[in-house]
């Protein structure tokens, strides 16, 4: 009886052990640990979630005033509107160069200034004008010399031969003139006449002979020598012009002043946009001393994104908007399209040239340029506010509002194009017609973010 009580009480006892353990698995602590344990699975999918989505509270939704706009389609190029910078017209601009070595002993112009072309910019003493002016007068001295030897030697005292063929003409035609006189009185012969008339034809024809051989070696030669003088006067007065040096065309050089200097002068009108020398500086030959430029045409820069630039010609017009110009735009056309992209920007330079005769536009000076695209009717493209491009990252995004939900926007990544007047082109991510939000855009990214960093924290 004893032994069966013992196993009564065992059997009790493991009856109460499992209900035990059957009461602890269904306590109000385990179920809150399961429901911990869904709410973090909910939680996780709710991160999963908030990658693609971003809610605002109401109050938050009230002060960003958002404003939405529809995807929108529009011909392909059309008005194309970029920025540029104004620039100095490179083919009206030039250097003052000096192609003499020597010292600057006066400047007559400061930056800024206007020049009229040839006006004097500066005086510079150079020994290589002096020299050159040495030998001028050398070279001029030896062609008065020649000049008056061949002078001398053209003297008709010294042409004996043509004066000794003269006087036999002249008695063989007074003997002739009174031959025939003797014979029309019939006191003369008519051998005489023939004789007469034979000397002087001998005598006319040494004559002639003489007479056309009159320039002899001596004249020859006088005359070679003063054209050698000549052509030695000639040269070096057209190098000390090249030179810039003054030089009279009468042939009497001034020596009495400093044949040393030269005077610089502005080789176009326009004004000196840059001065690179100072009086008593020591300067090179062929060193640019002065810069000058045309202003009153101009270069305008556009920078037009490479997507685009093989819809522009040369030729087509342009117009350039400017805070410096309030009015009306000034109208132009490209004369010139860059043939390589900038690696940086991926963009290529457009010239458009303007007349600027008032000097209202300055270079430097930014400036937009607007142009007309060629395209065909066919080509659509779908843009967006630029506005309602965010970026996250390297990605573009915009925010789709979720129909019926006020306060829930889908967080859309989008492959974004050129910006052009205002509109981006969007490449893949939305479709016609859909709503972004334009003008608040940058609220809901500042919430995406700080929910992102939230889950980072955790």
């Amino acid at each position: 009886m004893k032994k069966e009580k013992q196993k009564r009480l065992i059997m009790q006892a493991m009856i109460l052990a499992t209900l035990a353990l059957l009461l602890s698995a269904c306590s109000p602590g385990n179920a809150k640990r399961e429901e911990e344990v869904a709410s973090e699975k909910k939680d996780e999918h709710a991160v999963e979630h908030e990658k693609d989505e971003v809610e605002i509270s109401p109050e938050v939704l009230e002060a960003a005033k958002l404003e939405f706009a529809d995807v929108t389609s529009r011909p392909a190029g059309g008005l194309m509107r970029v920025t540029g910078t104004v620039e100095i017209n490179r083919q009206q601009t030039q250097q003052a160069t000096p192609l003499v070595t020597g010292r600057v002993e006066r400047v007559y112009v400061s930056l800024g200034d206007n020049v009229r072309a040839g006006q004097p910019l500066a005086v510079i003493s150079s020994p290589l004008i002096a020299q050159m002016h040495g030998k001028l007068h050398e070279a001029e001295t030896k062609l008065a010399l020649a000049e008056r030897e061949l002078e001398r030697v053209l003297k008709a005292e010294n042409r004996v031969e043509v004066l000794k063929a003269k006087a036999r003409l002249e008695q063989a035609d007074a003997t002739l003139k009174r031959t025939r006189r003797l014979i029309e009185l019939g006191a003369g012969a008519g051998k005489d006449l023939i004789a007469a008339e034979t000397e002087y034809k001998t005598a006319k024809a040494e004559y002639d002979f003489q007479n056309d051989i009159s320039l002899n070696r001596q004249v020859a030669e006088a005359r070679a020598a003063v054209e050698t003088s000549q052509v030695d006067v000639s040269h070096i007065r057209y190098e000390m012009k090249a030179l810039g040096a003054p030089v009279t065309e009468t042939g009497h050089e001034d020596h009495e002043h400093d044949t040393s200097l030269i005077i610089l002068r502005a080789p176009i009108s326009g004004r000196i946009i840059e001065r690179l020398v100072n009086p008593g500086a020591g300067i090179e030959a062929g060193s640019p001393q002065f810069t000058i430029a045309n202003l009153s045409v101009v270069w305008v820069i556009a920078s037009v994104p490479e997507a685009l630039v093989n819809r522009l010609r040369t030729g087509a017009p342009a117009q350039v908007y400017s805070a410096a110009i309030v009015q009306s735009p000034l109208k132009g056309k490209i004369s010139y399209i860059d043939p390589q992209i900038n690696e940086e920007t991926r963009t290529a330079g457009v010239r458009i040239e303007l007349p600027n005769r008032a000097e209202r536009l300055k270079p430097g000076m930014f400036a937009e340029v607007e142009f007309q695209n060629e395209t065909t009717a066919s080509e659509e493209e779908l843009v967006v506010p630029e506005a309602a491009i965010q970026r996250r990252g390297e990605q573009a995004v915009v925010f789709v509002p979720e129909a019926g939900k006020p306060g829930r926007f889908q967080v859309r990544e989008v492959d974004a194009g050129a910006t052009l007047n205002g509109m981006t082109r969007i490449l893949g991510g939305l479709s016609k017609g859909e709503h972004v939000v334009s003008k608040g855009s940058f609220t809901l990214k500042t919430q995406l973010l700080k929910g992102e960093l939230k889950e980072d924290s955790h």
